[in-house]
C-alpha cells in the first residue's frame, strides 16, 4: 500500500494517508463503509445508482459538524 506522508495533520500532528491520491475526475476505487443500518457496503454494489460521498472522521469535531450540517441542507 502506498504511503503519503507530511499532506495534513490531525491536532498539529502529521498524519500517514495510505493509497494513491484520487483528483478530480477520477474512477472512485471499490471500498467497504456502513450505511445506515450499520452494515457493510461496497461501492461496487451501488453500479447504477447516484452515490455522495462524504467523509466525516468525527462530528465531535467543528469542521466536521458544519460539513454535515451543510450537507444535510443541501441534500
Amino acid at each position: 500500500m502506498q504511503e503519503r506522508t507530511g499532506l495534513i495533520t490531525f491536532q498539529g500532528n502529521p498524519l500517514t494517508l495510505l493509497g494513491p491520491e484520487i483528483k478530480t475526475g477520477d474512477t472512485a476505487p471499490d471500498f467497504e463503509a456502513l450505511d445506515t443500518d450499520l452494515k457493510p457496503v461496497t461501492l461496487s454494489s451501488l453500479d447504477g445508482k447516484v452515490v455522495i460521498i462524504s467523509s466525516v472522521p468525527s462530528l465531535d469535531t467543528p469542521v466536521c459538524s458544519l460539513q454535515t450540517s451543510r450537507f444535510n441542507k443541501e441534500a
